[in-house]
């Protein structure tokens, strides 16, 4: 099953971006270090680029050399270019990279003509004063942008995103882009293709992209913008371009149970099990079972997430565990996206996920006291 996976898509033709976006980290008042993230295809071979041209937003562009690639299975390549960047003034800016051609035969990018379609990433962001309101850098996308699925099975989907700096963020389905504010033509969104049976719908909170159902077999392309409030405020916005590979094929997608929300003092350890398996009809079938989050990242005490390495027999069960202190406290939730995948391709195969949000709130104060002197009441506490 694996081998005719693959070869169905080996056999669509080239070149030759498939996925990506542009994140940052802000190193210093006016200075970035950005890292252009793109998924090609490793069959592309005259059209791979150790180098891409980053336009920074300020009348400057450079050309960055790649520092990493790596080989992931179906024909696919990530490829990582990092710089930094210096800015002439406090504003706002839009860093930007195109590329000329996105891989042939998009089923809903300009049909039959995707590969001639530029591919086109930006992320626009905003400066802030550092020293009265501290730095500003991208969420970081802990999800890969290339999924997979099956015609007549519910895919879900979440980029997964963590802002280090605990801004809020927001998810929007766009339509991808060939150039700045210019979309791509004849671009029609995934339930479009067959409409009869279809919907898609993005939850604007949590970023879960759910398809029900899919109903033509091939490669599709969808662009999330994912904005970041600071104090109310729009201070940045990101595209993630990504692709999903719909099969047909006989398979239906294990399921994974965790509860929805928690919310916890700080100083409190977050502690769930999460329970994974497969269809009983499903017997050959193995699972892995994973999480991806916020709390995972932190540097002061991460969250951990304990659970059997690879594919397993189902049923499968994981831990999350998370000691969590008042550095912890936020205005926004935590997000953790648990994820069970089958074996069905061998080494992936269709997924479920269950977003699990996490509000850390601070302790109660205590021995609270109200004194009325002179027309006023003081109030003390610890």
């Amino acid at each position: 099953t694996s081998f005719l996976f693959v070869l169905f898509f080996l056999q669509l033709s080239a070149t030759h971006n498939r996925a990506g976006e542009i994140i940052f980290r802000q190193i210093g008042p006016l200075t970035l270090e950005v890292t252009v993230t793109t998924y090609t295809k490793t069959s592309s071979i005259d059209a791979d680029r150790d180098e891409l041209t980053v336009v920074w937003g300020d009348g400057f562009q450079d050309t960055v050399a790649r520092d990493s690639e790596v080989f992931l299975p179906n024909d696919t390549k990530r490829n990582t270019y990092t710089e930094m960047h210096t800015y002439p003034a406090l504003g706002s800016y839009t860093i930007s990279m195109l590329d000329p051609n996105r891989n042939a035969n998009i089923l809903n990018v300009n049909p039959p003509n995707s590969v001639i379609v530029p591919f086109f990433l930006q992320t626009s962001f905003t400066f802030t004063n550092t020293q009265f309101q501290g730095p500003n850098s991208s969420p970081v996308l802990l999800q890969p942008p290339i999924d997979f699925g099956c015609v007549g099975q519910i895919f879900r989907h979440n980029p997964n995103a963590f802002d280090p700096d605990g801004d809020s963020l927001a998810y929007e389905l766009i339509v991808p882009l060939q150039s700045e504010d210019n979309e791509v033509p004849n671009y029609s969104f995934p339930d479009e293709i067959i409409p009869q049976g279809n919907e898609i719908r993005l939850d604007e909170e949590t970023g879960d992209f759910v398809w029900i159902v899919p109903q033509r077999r091939g490669e599709y392309n969808i662009a999330i913008l994912i904005k970041e409030y600071r104090n109310g405020q729009l201070i940045n916005s990101m595209i993630r371009d990504m692709q999903i590979f719909i099969d047909d094929c006989q398979n239906v997608p294990p399921k994974v149970e965790a509860p929805d929300e928690i919310c916890v003092i700080a100083g409190d350890t977050v502690q769930f099990e999460v329970l994974a398996e497969a269809p009983e009809f499903e017997v050959n079938q193995l699972v892995r079972l994973s999480a991806l989050g916020g709390p995972l990242e932190l540097e002061n005490s991460p969250a951990r997430f304990i659970a059997p390495d690879g594919f397993r027999e189902d049923p499968l069960t994981g831990e999350f565990i998370w000691a969590t202190n008042c550095n912890h406290i936020s205005d926004q939730p935590y997000t953790v996206v648990i994820r069970a995948v089958d074996n069905f391709y061998d080494t992936t195969g269709l997924a479920d996920l269950k977003t699990v949000r996490i509000k850390v709130v601070g302790p109660a104060p205590k021995d609270v006291l109200a004194e009325f002197d002179n027309n006023r009441i003081n109030l003390s506490w610890r």
